[in-house]
């Protein structure tokens, strides 16, 4: 009996010597891992001071079970002029000397945002995750005029130009349906380019025109005629326009009828007393209004410039939409544009994607 006695206090003993030594262990790993968390913590510190980026967020998280393995999560923004080429290598070498690990550095490319990705740490672990963030900014094109011809400069539009990008056809021209067709098979958004009354003298000799004695019923049949003869269209705006886009009662009326046809409706802005647009956001119409016509002068040189003022639009609004016309040299200097264009930074976007 006594033998068993002195057995089980023997294994007793054992136990408490074994959680002894394991609290001790522990202990010591826990004081190990938050020195050396606490000094990481102190040269990421100094790296985001170096780089000088907004931070966004911050986030501690606990290691699991009961173990006081901290780790931390920071988010930065990267403002759109930061050169984005360099960025990369400046925190590997910011990391690097001060001598923490780089467990991960990687570049993420997305829709809506370009990111890099740092895990940090010790040489066994790690114990920060840093995310460098850019919002892209959002730039919708609205190409107008299209109906009257196909092939040609339609063809360099719908076939060569391979971004996404709205256009505009007007109804009751000869190759509206076809040009339609082509450019939904083509990926691009297809909306009505509705012609209405502007100030002063004009040429009516449209199918479908809305005038200022049109009456809200036959606004209502105009735009109903014109959808059936647009296929794909998801949206409509305004031909000419500065008349009837500056007087409420036959704009409430389209706008009412764009609402029933569940389409969208973009103010082209003919007109500098034009109140469609915050119309259309009173009635609650899904809408937008453009901000910069890009092909008033037909010159290469002069359609970049506009195009940076709609970088500069969308740097100050986060989206944009930018106007213009289906010509050649329009089309060119897209073309030119979209070549240098930095996809880390500005997303080209459908109109649909930036109504309100």
């Amino acid at each position: 009996m006594k033998k068993k006695s002195h057995k089980f206090l023997y294994i007793a003993i054992i136990i408490v010597l074994c959680i002894i030594i394991a609290g001790l262990f522990l202990q010591l790993r826990i004081s190990t891992y938050q020195n050396d968390f606490l000094q990481i913590d102190l040269k990421v510190k100094e790296l985001t001071k170096a780089l000088n980026l907004p931070l966004i967020k911050e986030k501690e998280i606990r290691g699991r079970f009961f173990l006081s393995e901290l780790q931390q999560e920071k988010t930065l923004s990267i403002p759109f002029d930061y050169p984005l080429d360099k960025l990369l290598l400046q925190i590997q070498e910011e990391l690097s000397l001060r001598l923490v690990k780089i467990h991960q550095l990687e570049e993420k490319d997305s829709k809506d945002q370009y990111q890099i990705l740092a895990k940090v740490g010790s040489e066994s672990r790690t114990t920060h995750t840093l995310r460098f963030i850019l919002k892209k900014i959002k730039i919708a094109l609205l190409i107008d005029d299209f109906g009257y011809s196909k092939g040609g400069v339609v063809d360099v539009f719908l076939e060569d130009l391979n971004i996404p990008f709205t256009i505009s056809v007007i109804p009751g021209t000869p190759q509206a349906k076809s040009v339609a067709e082509q450019a939904h098979k083509s990926g691009k958004e297809v909306i009505i380019h509705l012609p209405m009354q502007p100030k002063g003298e004009f040429n009516p000799d449209y199918k479908w025109i809305i005038l200022d004695k049109t009456s809200e019923e036959e606004i209502k049949s105009i735009i109903k005629e014109a959808r059936k003869d647009i296929p794909y269209a998801v949206g409509l705006n305004n031909h000419m326009g500065s008349l009837i886009t500056s007087e409420e009662r036959p704009m409430r009326a389209l706008l009412k009828a764009v609402k029933e046809e569940d389409l969208f409706f973009v103010d082209s802005r003919t007109g500098a007393d034009s109140i469609a647009f915050s119309l259309a956001q009173e009635m609650g119409v899904k809408s937008t209004s453009r901000q910069v016509f890009l092909d008033n002068e037909k010159d290469i040189d002069y359609i970049k410039g506009q195009f940076q003022q709609l970088i500069s639009s969308a740097k100050e609004k986060g989206k944009t939409l930018g106007m213009g016309h289906i010509d050649i040299t329009t089309a060119q200097a897209l073309k030119e544009i979209v070549a240098s264009l930095d996809e880390r930074k500005i997303e080209l976007v459908y109109v649909s994607e930036i109504v309100n």
